[in-house]
Protein backbone atom coordinates (compact mmCIF):
# COMPACT_ATOMS: atom_id res chain seq x y z
CA UNK A 1 0.00 0.00 0.00
CA UNK A 2 2.77 1.97 1.14
CA UNK A 3 4.11 1.58 -2.34
CA UNK A 4 1.22 2.57 -4.19
CA UNK A 5 0.88 5.90 -2.21
CA UNK A 6 4.73 6.56 -3.04
CA UNK A 7 4.00 5.87 -6.91
CA UNK A 8 0.53 7.82 -7.24
CA UNK A 9 2.08 10.86 -5.12
CA UNK A 10 5.34 10.66 -7.84
CA UNK A 11 2.45 10.73 -10.68
CA UNK A 12 0.84 13.41 -9.52
CA UNK A 13 4.31 15.14 -9.25
CA UNK A 14 5.49 14.79 -12.82
CA UNK A 15 2.22 15.67 -14.01
CA UNK A 16 2.48 19.01 -12.02
CA UNK A 17 6.17 19.74 -13.28
CA UNK A 18 4.80 18.54 -17.19
CA UNK A 19 2.12 21.40 -16.59
CA UNK A 20 4.12 23.96 -15.23
CA UNK A 21 6.88 23.51 -17.97
CA UNK A 22 4.23 24.21 -20.98
CA UNK A 23 5.01 26.43 -23.43
CA UNK A 24 2.29 29.48 -24.63
CA UNK A 25 1.74 27.90 -27.36
CA UNK A 26 1.40 24.07 -26.09
CA UNK A 27 -1.45 25.95 -23.51
CA UNK A 28 -2.89 28.10 -26.38
CA UNK A 29 -2.95 25.11 -28.50
CA UNK A 30 -4.59 23.04 -25.65
CA UNK A 31 -7.29 25.92 -25.29
CA UNK A 32 -8.24 25.50 -28.95
CA UNK A 33 -8.34 21.77 -29.07
CA UNK A 34 -10.96 21.19 -26.20
CA UNK A 35 -13.45 23.87 -28.54
CA UNK A 36 -13.43 20.69 -30.49
CA UNK A 37 -15.21 18.75 -27.77
CA UNK A 38 -13.36 15.42 -28.02
CA UNK A 39 -12.22 13.31 -25.39
CA UNK A 40 -8.44 13.56 -23.94
CA UNK A 41 -5.40 13.15 -26.12
CA UNK A 42 -7.60 13.91 -29.18
CA UNK A 43 -5.48 13.43 -32.85
CA UNK A 44 -5.97 16.84 -34.63
CA UNK A 45 -4.58 17.63 -37.98
CA UNK A 46 -4.04 21.01 -39.16
CA UNK A 47 -4.53 21.69 -43.22
CA UNK A 48 -3.50 25.13 -45.45
CA UNK A 49 -5.86 26.00 -48.00
CA UNK A 50 -3.93 24.17 -50.61
CA UNK A 51 -4.71 20.75 -48.23
CA UNK A 52 -1.10 20.26 -46.88
CA UNK A 53 -0.26 20.14 -43.38
CA UNK A 54 0.95 22.19 -41.46
CA UNK A 55 2.03 23.14 -37.61
CA UNK A 56 -0.11 24.75 -34.70
CA UNK A 57 1.73 27.55 -34.79
CA UNK A 58 1.32 28.13 -38.39
CA UNK A 59 -2.34 27.29 -38.32
CA UNK A 60 -3.12 30.04 -35.65
CA UNK A 61 -0.89 32.75 -37.06
CA UNK A 62 -3.13 32.25 -40.01
CA UNK A 63 -6.55 32.17 -37.67
CA UNK A 64 -4.80 35.60 -36.00
CA UNK A 65 -5.05 37.21 -39.47
CA UNK A 66 -8.44 36.58 -40.04
CA UNK A 67 -8.22 33.46 -41.68
CA UNK A 68 -12.07 31.38 -41.60
CA UNK A 69 -11.28 27.09 -41.71
CA UNK A 70 -13.43 24.10 -41.89
CA UNK A 71 -13.71 21.39 -39.21
CA UNK A 72 -14.58 17.91 -39.46
CA UNK A 73 -14.09 15.05 -36.63
CA UNK A 74 -14.92 11.43 -35.37
CA UNK A 75 -15.37 11.54 -31.98
CA UNK A 76 -14.84 7.46 -31.65
CA UNK A 77 -12.00 7.66 -33.37
CA UNK A 78 -10.69 10.94 -30.98
CA UNK A 79 -9.24 12.45 -34.04
CA UNK A 80 -10.35 15.75 -35.92
CA UNK A 81 -8.65 17.43 -39.00
CA UNK A 82 -9.05 21.48 -39.76
CA UNK A 83 -8.28 23.21 -42.71
CA UNK A 84 -7.91 26.71 -43.92
CA UNK A 85 -9.80 28.20 -46.53
CA UNK A 86 -8.54 30.59 -48.92
CA UNK A 87 -7.84 34.44 -47.95
CA UNK A 88 -11.15 36.46 -47.54
CA UNK A 89 -13.59 33.47 -47.85
CA UNK A 90 -16.08 31.85 -45.63
CA UNK A 91 -16.88 28.67 -47.02
CA UNK A 92 -15.91 26.50 -49.56
CA UNK A 93 -12.14 25.84 -49.57
CA UNK A 94 -8.81 25.60 -52.60
CA UNK A 95 -8.61 23.10 -54.84
CA UNK A 96 -9.03 18.66 -54.08
CA UNK A 97 -6.13 17.63 -52.97
CA UNK A 98 -6.17 14.41 -51.44
CA UNK A 99 -4.73 11.59 -53.22
CA UNK A 100 -3.24 8.04 -53.56
CA UNK A 101 -1.88 7.66 -49.73
CA UNK A 102 -4.11 10.90 -48.08
CA UNK A 103 -5.17 10.24 -44.58
CA UNK A 104 -9.44 10.24 -45.35
CA UNK A 105 -10.82 13.10 -43.21
CA UNK A 106 -12.58 12.09 -39.64
CA UNK A 107 -16.14 12.28 -40.14
CA UNK A 108 -19.14 11.81 -38.34
CA UNK A 109 -22.48 12.37 -40.37
CA UNK A 110 -26.04 11.21 -39.80
CA UNK A 111 -27.73 8.66 -42.63
CA UNK A 112 -31.16 8.07 -44.13
CA UNK A 113 -31.25 5.09 -41.82
CA UNK A 114 -31.51 7.59 -38.34
CA UNK A 115 -27.62 6.82 -36.89
CA UNK A 116 -24.42 8.19 -37.41
CA UNK A 117 -21.97 6.80 -39.69
CA UNK A 118 -18.29 7.46 -38.47
CA UNK A 119 -15.09 7.53 -40.44
CA UNK A 120 -13.51 4.69 -38.11
CA UNK A 121 -16.47 2.43 -39.21
CA UNK A 122 -15.05 2.44 -42.64
CA UNK A 123 -12.05 0.53 -41.38
CA UNK A 124 -10.99 -3.13 -42.30
CA UNK A 125 -11.46 -3.07 -46.20
CA UNK A 126 -12.21 -1.03 -49.86
CA UNK A 127 -14.77 1.26 -49.40
CA UNK A 128 -16.19 3.60 -52.21
CA UNK A 129 -17.63 6.86 -51.36
CA UNK A 130 -19.28 9.06 -53.76
CA UNK A 131 -20.36 12.46 -53.70
CA UNK A 132 -23.84 14.26 -54.84
CA UNK A 133 -25.88 16.36 -54.86
CA UNK A 134 -29.61 16.20 -56.04
CA UNK A 135 -29.85 18.52 -59.35
CA UNK A 136 -26.60 16.73 -60.80
CA UNK A 137 -27.11 15.68 -63.79
CA UNK A 138 -23.72 13.43 -64.33
CA UNK A 139 -24.65 12.14 -60.80
CA UNK A 140 -27.92 11.08 -61.78
CA UNK A 141 -26.68 9.30 -64.50
CA UNK A 142 -24.13 7.18 -62.73
CA UNK A 143 -26.57 5.76 -60.58
CA UNK A 144 -27.39 2.65 -62.00
CA UNK A 145 -23.48 1.85 -62.50
CA UNK A 146 -23.44 2.51 -59.57
CA UNK A 147 -26.24 -0.13 -57.85
CA UNK A 148 -24.36 -2.65 -60.60
CA UNK A 149 -21.19 -2.38 -59.09
CA UNK A 150 -22.30 -2.55 -55.46
CA UNK A 151 -24.62 -5.78 -56.06
CA UNK A 152 -21.34 -7.21 -57.84
CA UNK A 153 -18.89 -6.31 -55.21
CA UNK A 154 -20.60 -7.30 -52.17
CA UNK A 155 -17.02 -7.53 -50.23
CA UNK A 156 -16.86 -3.34 -50.37
CA UNK A 157 -18.34 -1.00 -48.75
CA UNK A 158 -20.38 1.96 -50.19
CA UNK A 159 -21.37 5.51 -49.04
CA UNK A 160 -22.86 8.39 -50.79
CA UNK A 161 -22.54 11.67 -48.93
CA UNK A 162 -24.31 14.83 -50.13
CA UNK A 163 -24.06 18.59 -48.59
CA UNK A 164 -28.07 18.66 -48.92
CA UNK A 165 -30.27 18.10 -45.71
CA UNK A 166 -31.94 14.84 -45.09
CA UNK A 167 -35.29 15.41 -47.08
CA UNK A 168 -33.36 16.33 -49.98
CA UNK A 169 -31.19 13.46 -49.88
CA UNK A 170 -34.34 11.19 -48.98
CA UNK A 171 -36.02 12.36 -52.61
CA UNK A 172 -32.93 11.92 -54.81
CA UNK A 173 -33.13 7.79 -53.56
CA UNK A 174 -36.83 7.55 -53.90
CA UNK A 175 -36.71 9.65 -57.12
CA UNK A 176 -33.72 7.80 -58.65
CA UNK A 177 -33.38 4.28 -57.09
CA UNK A 178 -29.46 4.70 -55.79
CA UNK A 179 -29.74 1.97 -53.29
CA UNK A 180 -26.22 3.20 -51.56
CA UNK A 181 -25.91 4.10 -47.79
CA UNK A 182 -26.44 7.72 -47.53
CA UNK A 183 -25.18 10.49 -45.86
CA UNK A 184 -26.51 13.85 -45.53
CA UNK A 185 -25.35 17.62 -44.16
CA UNK A 186 -21.68 16.76 -45.04
CA UNK A 187 -20.63 20.25 -46.09
CA UNK A 188 -17.65 20.38 -43.52
CA UNK A 189 -16.26 16.91 -44.83
CA UNK A 190 -16.56 18.06 -48.31
CA UNK A 191 -15.04 21.49 -47.57
CA UNK A 192 -11.87 19.83 -45.77
CA UNK A 193 -11.84 17.44 -49.02
CA UNK A 194 -12.06 20.52 -51.37
CA UNK A 195 -14.58 18.71 -53.38
CA UNK A 196 -16.37 21.14 -55.67
CA UNK A 197 -16.58 19.17 -58.66
CA UNK A 198 -19.50 16.40 -58.76
CA UNK A 199 -19.57 13.56 -58.76
CA UNK A 200 -16.55 13.14 -57.37
CA UNK A 201 -15.34 9.33 -56.29
CA UNK A 202 -12.93 8.39 -53.85
CA UNK A 203 -11.55 4.40 -52.88
CA UNK A 204 -10.86 3.82 -49.52
CA UNK A 205 -8.15 1.45 -48.59
CA UNK A 206 -8.85 -0.62 -45.40
CA UNK A 207 -6.66 1.36 -43.03
CA UNK A 208 -8.60 4.79 -43.97
CA UNK A 209 -6.49 6.21 -46.39
CA UNK A 210 -6.93 7.22 -50.00
CA UNK A 211 -6.57 4.41 -52.25
CA UNK A 212 -7.63 6.49 -55.40
CA UNK A 213 -9.57 9.97 -56.76
CA UNK A 214 -11.57 10.32 -59.84
CA UNK A 215 -12.71 14.07 -60.14
CA UNK A 216 -15.74 14.35 -62.29
CA UNK A 217 -14.94 10.37 -63.89
CA UNK A 218 -15.48 10.49 -67.54
CA UNK A 219 -17.12 6.82 -68.27
CA UNK A 220 -18.19 5.19 -71.82
CA UNK A 221 -21.74 5.04 -72.90
CA UNK A 222 -23.74 2.08 -71.78
CA UNK A 223 -24.16 0.36 -68.74
CA UNK A 224 -21.71 -2.33 -69.32
CA UNK A 225 -19.36 -0.47 -70.42
CA UNK A 226 -19.01 2.17 -67.74
CA UNK A 227 -19.56 -0.59 -64.86
CA UNK A 228 -16.46 -2.26 -66.98
CA UNK A 229 -14.88 1.20 -66.57
CA UNK A 230 -15.35 1.72 -62.77
CA UNK A 231 -14.44 -1.87 -62.07
CA UNK A 232 -10.96 -1.49 -64.10
CA UNK A 233 -10.66 2.01 -61.94
CA UNK A 234 -11.48 0.71 -58.89
CA UNK A 235 -8.97 -2.49 -59.62
CA UNK A 236 -6.38 -0.41 -60.74
CA UNK A 237 -6.39 1.60 -57.42
CA UNK A 238 -6.65 -1.65 -55.35
CA UNK A 239 -3.56 -3.43 -57.26
CA UNK A 240 -1.57 -0.18 -56.87
CA UNK A 241 -2.31 -0.28 -53.02
CA UNK A 242 -1.67 -3.63 -52.47
CA UNK A 243 2.03 -3.16 -54.48
CA UNK A 244 2.99 -0.04 -52.20
CA UNK A 245 2.19 -2.11 -48.74
CA UNK A 246 4.12 -4.85 -50.17
CA UNK A 247 6.75 -2.59 -50.90
CA UNK A 248 6.72 -1.06 -47.45
CA UNK A 249 6.86 -4.46 -46.02
CA UNK A 250 10.30 -5.22 -47.95
CA UNK A 251 11.93 -2.30 -47.09
CA UNK A 252 11.14 -2.78 -43.08
CA UNK A 253 12.34 -6.65 -43.26
CA UNK A 254 15.46 -5.79 -44.73
CA UNK A 255 18.32 -5.67 -42.45
CA UNK A 256 19.49 -2.44 -40.66
CA UNK A 257 23.03 -1.92 -40.72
Amino acid sequence: MRYAARLASMLALTLLASSLHATPAQDDEQRFVATLQLGSSPDVHYLDANGKPVSYAAFAQQLGAGRDYSSTSDSKANTAMLRLRPPGTTTGTGRFSFGRGSAFPPFELPSLQGQSLHSSDLRGRYTLVSFFFADCAPCIAEVPVLNAFAKANGDMGFVAITYEDADTARNFLHDRGLRWPVLHDGQALIDTLGVNIYPTLMLIDPSGHVAGAAVGMAMRDGQDKQLADLTGWVQQWKKATAASSAGAHSESDKPHP
